[in-house]
């Protein structure tokens, strides 16, 4: 169970890992035992990753770099994808975690 602090509130979540379907990239979504789905914490954005990787959604979810820090979920890749006037970072993944969700 992780903790995410929001503009709206402070909530526990739970992680869930899926992928896209067109390349099969990671995905990543939060999820309250309670309300059901919270967010998705990645963004696709076509290209084709390594299995770690991931963008994070901070247009939709702009606390998403503290969560993912602040939990030891991963780290900035130091890159950066776009989509229209969007910029989203590139996170790798911390494997020993998301084995443990799976």
């Amino acid at each position: 169970m992780y903790h995410v602090k929001t503009f709206f509130g402070e909530y526990d979540v739970e992680l869930r890992l899926g992928k896209y379907y067109d390349n099969k990239n990671l995905a990543v979504d939060l999820f309250d035992p309670v309300e059901g789905p919270f967010a998705r914490l990645t963004v696709n954005l076509g290209k084709k990753l390594p299995a770690n990787q991931a963008f994070l959604d901070v247009n939709n979810c702009p606390w998403a770099e503290e969560f993912v820090s602040e939990n030891g979920l991963g780290k900035s890749a130091g890159k950066i994808g776009f989509s229209g006037y969007c910029a989203y970072p590139l996170y790798e993944f911390n494997t020993e975690v998301l084995n443990d969700n799976k």
